[in-house]
């Protein structure tokens, strides 16, 4: 792949990074384009920040967790070395996520990242997306709640193994 330098480059390296990487479940691009020294500010649970191959576990976790996920991208928005991307996010809850065994119900999750690129490879990446929604819509904790029950939920789901941190 050529290297991606432009504003209109990084819109369409976006484009094929949601279609092949998220929805075709085809890692390479992440190989192709993603620096050796890339830094992923949101991939790992218990590490502050990851690499190349835990951006790869990432989204592999997603797909095990939701055989069915579906990413579209609603809007881009690029400016010098940065692409943000806002997108909505489908699938079926049918398989183990992060430690929550499978629910078989769907869920629709709203969420926006952002790409830094460096001579001509993605090197730094941010994300923030709605996973207590998801959460709420899988049922793994009450729509609505208050904080006891929250709590209450939080000390179920801890005693249960499911999420456990160091």
């Amino acid at each position: 792949m050529a290297l991606i330098s432009t504003e209109e480059e990084m819109r369409e390296y976006e484009e094929r990074f949601v279609q092949e990487v998220w929805n075709d479940k085809d890692y390479s691009l992440i190989d192709e384009t993603v620096a050796d020294d890339y830094v992923g500010h949101w991939f790992g649970i218990e590490e502050k920040a990851v690499g190349p191959e835990g951006l790869k576990s990432f989204v592999r976790s997603i797909h095990e967790g939701f055989s069915d996920f579906r990413m579209e991208t609603e809007f881009t928005v690029a400016e010098d070395d940065m692409i943000v991307v806002g997108f909505r996010t489908t699938g079926t809850h049918d398989g183990e996520y992060m430690g929550i065994p499978a629910t078989d119900r769907s869920g629709e999750t709203p969420g926006i990242y952002a790409h830094r690129f460096e001579d001509g490879e993605v090197v730094e990446a941010w994300a923030a997306w709605d996973a207590l929604g998801l959460m709420q819509q899988l049922e793994v904790v009450p729509e609505k709640f208050t904080l006891t029950e929250f709590l209450e939920s939080a000390t179920e789901l801890a005693r249960s193994g499911i999420r456990k941190r160091a």
